[in-house]
């Protein structure tokens, strides 16, 4: 680890411990070293001045550079979950995040906030921080575009777990064996009325219509349609709306919401596919699990999201 590094002797306080190894030093420098994340115990950024520590614990003083690097970093992803996008799961090469409602995927129009440009700009600060950092530590910066790269997506309404790449690579490797690698991948929908048939499967092939933009599902196959294969089980009921977890086969446009619309059970708030009511002002459809074995580490992945707050209505309607 770069920086000064020290092994510690006996129990005692962080800021205690430090004045003792740093007789050079005022207690004030040093509280600012502890308040800019320049000390560092056992690899983690401690600032507390009464951190405990044990025999044996290691301390890196890191540059102020470095420090400053690191904080910029923070500060970002920071700001990335202040936008109301928790960050679930990232590396080198993927990032997934849960989404909350309201918020594209990505522009379709003049959008200018979208999720993509939020992730675009945090990775950007993240990669230009890295450089800094690397140079200062002594080593070779990677210096390639810091860009992210859209796997799949999640309509403005839906809420949830959703993943991005870091690099084309990783796109590409993700898409193309998307099949093979995503072991498990669950949404939840509060769906209008009572679905009778408590678990089935729906298989259709959907097209969108050019001139109202929306998914029509077709038995058979129709020109430029794309077969569509979901699988659902009822979770629960409530007096007007039933709970209910879908899996997907396939991964094709407003696929969970043409399919309840075929079931005449449309989900709750879908005005564009025939929902007549609306209790929690946005898509009763939300994305709670995705779960894929990461193609470079070999690693499962799971991501999960809690159900909205909001949803809780339903239990009562």
């Amino acid at each position: 680890m770069t920086g000064q590094n020290y092994k510690v002797s006996q129990e005692a306080f962080l800021l205690e411990y430090l004045l003792q190894i740093l007789p050079g030093q005022s207690r004030t420098g040093v509280k600012n070293m502890l308040t800019k994340g320049q000390i560092l115990v056992n690899e983690e950024s401690r600032t507390a001045f009464d951190h405990p520590l044990k025999k044996g614990d290691r301390i890196t003083i890191l540059p102020k550079g470095i420090s400053i690097a690191r904080a910029t970093r923070m500060d970002a992803r920071d700001g990335v979950e202040k936008a109301g996008v928790k960050i679930l799961f990232e590396d080198e090469n993927y990032i997934v995040v849960d989404k909350p409602s309201g918020m594209l995927t990505v522009a379709t129009g003049k959008e200018k906030k979208t999720l993509y440009s939020l992730l675009n700009a945090y990775i950007k600060v993240n990669a230009r921080m890295q450089r800094k950092e690397d140079l200062l530590s002594g080593k070779e910066p990677d210096r390639s575009t810091a860009k992210i790269w859209i796997v799949h997506r999640l309509d403005r309404g839906t809420s949830g777990v959703l993943v991005f790449a870091k690099n084309e690579r990783a796109k590409d490797i993700l898409q193309s064996k998307w099949k093979e690698l995503v072991a498990e991948r669950k949404y939840i929908a509060w769906l209008e009325g009572k679905l009778e048939k408590e678990r089935g499967a729906i298989q259709s092939w959907l097209a969108e219509n050019p001139k109202s933009l929306k998914m029509v599902s077709y038995d058979q196959e129709v020109k430029d349609s794309q077969l569509a294969i979901t699988h659902y089980r009822v979770l629960s009921y409530s007096r007007h709306y039933t709970q209910v977890e879908f899996s997907l086969q396939t991964g094709r446009k407003n696929q969970i919401r043409v399919h309840s619309a075929s079931l005449e059970h449309p989900v709750a708030g879908d005005e564009k596919y025939g929902a007549q009511t609306d209790p929690v002002k946005r898509l009763a459809l939300h994305a709670g699990t995705l779960v894929f074995r990461n193609p470079f580490s070999g690693k499962m992945v799971r991501c999960t999201s809690p159900l909205p707050e909001c949803f809780e209505i339903f239990e009562k309607r």
